[in-house]
């Protein structure tokens, strides 16, 4: 299955790490995160260089290096599992008709699998002297936010699910219950810089608060290592090991027709 990256990865000079690495992975077929791990550290230091001193743009950093996650994730997940994964738009739940899916199975019909992605953190840039910290912006500045909106969309599909299979099987009071036995299963990717043990410890509580709503939250938390020269990923819960989640995704799409 021929894969392809985001315009803007693909057409931005800020973004050429990222483009590099992907088209990288595609030719050697990578099926787990420990394969590609070490490389998205190395791209995401070269592309927040760039963003430091301007040569990637504000849509780089906002647009791009999601889109570029996002595809990377979705051409793991093809590669381990050998379904074809893509986002889907106007996807309705029971409240909202009109949801948009980072990464979902299979691309049209009934979704089954739910992957959205999230990557957050960035250095300081000229383009915002006025930071206040000289490590940059925090990557759970905004995560309480993005955790809440998966939440939600995650309820509404599989409220909508439900209703529509007629059953009766609808949201209950023991919520939690409810949305570990319904579909669409629902998996949420995180990759966050950090800078400093405040920061980590907010990634990591944010990240068990979804993996309450969700089926699984997978975690990648990076920050510069000791010499400056580069980023160094953090030990997280096994639970919420990137590779582990992963994993189960692609179990639960190999068993799917």
């Amino acid at each position: 299955m021929a894969r392809k990256t985001s315009p803007r990865v693909a057409e931005s000079p800020g973004c050429l790490p990222l483009l590099k690495m992907y088209q990288r992975d595609v030719a050697a077929n990578p099926s787990r995160w420990t394969q590609v791990e070490a490389q998205f550290l190395s791209a995401m230091w070269d592309f927040d260089q760039n963003f430091a001193i301007g040569l990637a743009n504000q849509g780089d950093n906002q647009n791009g290096k999601g889109d570029f996650f996002n595809d990377l994730m979705a051409l793991l997940l093809e590669n381990c599992s050998g379904k074809e994964v893509g986002g889907r738009g106007a996807v309705p739940g029971l409240i909202f008709p009109n949801h948009n899916l980072d990464t979902s199975y299979p691309k049209s019909g009934t979704v089954e699998i739910l992957v959205e992605t999230k990557i957050a953190g960035a250095p300081k840039s000229i383009r915002n002297p006025q930071q206040k910290n000289p490590k940059g912006r925090p990557g759970s500045s905004d995560l309480d936010k993005r955790v809440k909106e998966v939440g939600l969309k995650t309820i509404d599909l599989k409220a909508e699910w439900a209703r529509n299979a007629g059953q009766g099987r609808g949201p209950t009071s023991d919520l939690i219950t409810w949305l570990r036995e319904s579909k669409p299963r629902a998996f949420l990717f995180l990759a966050i810089r950090v800078v400093d043990e405040k920061d980590f410890d907010r990634t990591v509580f944010f990240a068990n608060a979804a993996n309450q709503m969700m089926d699984g939250v997978g975690l990648v938390v990076y920050e510069p290592n000791a010499s400056g020269d580069g980023y160094q990923a953090r030990k997280v819960q096994p639970h919420l090991e990137l590779d582990r989640v992963l994993s189960r995704v692609c179990t639960a799409l190999r068993i799917l027709p």
